[in-house]
């Protein structure tokens, strides 16, 4: 086969239709500059870095407010500043911890605040012994704010009168009696409703109750105990045959050895009693009654019946009764009978310590325990 494809000497010139024409391409026009990419990038990590900056700034102007109650305030003070922290304002109130205790603070413990915020304190003032107010004749409202102010602890007890609904008729210390700070007021105001005795003599023959004060801290007022020796007088005046699990001259006062002096009574207990005060917050009265679950069903129905009793008597206006459920106890699991659980308050509780120390608060609680076993057993 010929070759058809044309060769063109050396030295002769192409002719011009056969050239390629080159043409120079144009250079493509970027999106963005360099200029400009570097302006946002540089702009990018500013706003980075000032993010950073705040945030390092902001982190190294919080500081944590640090505890502060139950000491001096001096001492309150020192601690505050080397915090980076300054005193707010200071409240004095009359109190039984000693003067200058710082009693309250606000923020509290814990919380993140910024470097030099104050801190407000409440500061105790110490005790104060003063005349008793005479309050006699003013509504309750009035009357409780007037001595809540002179620092007492005021608990009111309803009876029966004439005179307006809770207009106050006597307070126990009365007028002029010396008190101080802290100390346990009782009240007296007038009710419509009528106010049964809580000292009905019910007939509590042939009933077996087993009373387990629980043992208390050492140095502690024994409340337990004494409200227990009111209440069991209260029932063995009624007829009933009355074990108390502990008493003053016990060395061992364990839960063991009292679930061992309660099962030891006899098969026929008809309610075992608890009175307890605990070491801890929170405080006030409480009844507590053992869950439904696991417990036979007329132990149970008995022991919650003679809770709301208890509750009903024992409540005030001012300090309603919780009902609470009771934990495992070797006391309720000794015993197949009812039981319910009494918890007076807390040593941790200032007015519930303040009441401990009232022979009247004791009488009251045991009055009001004994006639809630009189309803429930007596059948009046």
């Amino acid at each position: 086969m010929r070759d058809t494809q044309k060769t063109i000497p050396r030295n002769q010139e192409i002719p011009e239709a056969d050239q390629v024409v080159s043409r120079e391409r144009l250079p493509r026009r970027a999106l963005l500059s360099r200029a400009t990419a570097l302006a946002v990038l540089g702009s990018f990590v500013l706003l980075l870095l000032i993010v950073a900056a705040i945030v390092w700034y902001g982190t190294g102007m919080l500081v944590t407010v640090p505890d502060i109650t139950g000491i001096q305030e001096g001492v309150a003070r020192t601690r505050l500043g080397q915090n980076g922290l300054t005193v707010a304002s200071v409240e004095r109130r009359f109190d039984a911890q000693p003067a200058g205790t710082v009693l309250l603070q606000d923020p509290a413990s814990g919380v993140r605040v910024r470097r030099g915020s104050g801190v407000a304190l409440v500061v105790s003032a110490g005790t104060e012994e003063f005349s008793m107010p005479d309050v006699i004749g003013l509504g309750i409202v009035v009357a409780r704010a007037q001595l809540e102010q002179r620092g007492l602890v005021v608990h009111i007890e309803a009876v029966e009168s004439d005179a307006a609904p809770d207009t106050v008729l006597e307070t126990i210390p009365a007028p002029g009696a010396t008190v101080r700070t802290s100390d346990v007021v009782r009240v007296r105001i007038a009710s419509e409703e009528s106010v049964p005795s809580v000292l009905l003599p019910f007939p509590l023959h042939d009933e077996v109750f087993v009373i387990d004060p629980s043992p208390v801290p050492s140095g502690e007022v024994d409340a337990p105990l004494e409200a227990t020796r009111r209440l069991r007088s209260l029932l063995e005046a009624a007829g009933a045959r009355v074990v108390v699990t502990r008493s003053v001259t016990d060395t061992d006062v364990a839960p063991a050895a009292r679930a061992q002096r309660a099962a030891e009574t006899t098969p026929s207990i008809t309610a075992v009693i608890g009175i307890d005060a605990t070491d801890s917050a929170p405080g006030g009265l409480a009844v507590l009654v053992p869950e439904q679950e696991g417990v036979a069903g007329d132990r149970f129905a008995v022991s919650s019946l003679l809770a709301d009793e208890i509750i009903d008597v024992l409540g005030q206006p001012d300090s309603p009764v919780q009902r609470v459920v009771l934990p495992p106890d070797p006391v309720a699991n000794a015993v197949s009978s009812p039981l319910v659980r009494v918890r007076l308050g807390s040593f941790a509780v200032r007015e519930d310590t303040a009441a401990f120390r009232d022979p009247t608060w004791s009488d009251s609680v045991a009055q009001a325990i004994y006639r809630a076993l009189g309803r429930q057993f007596s059948g009046s």
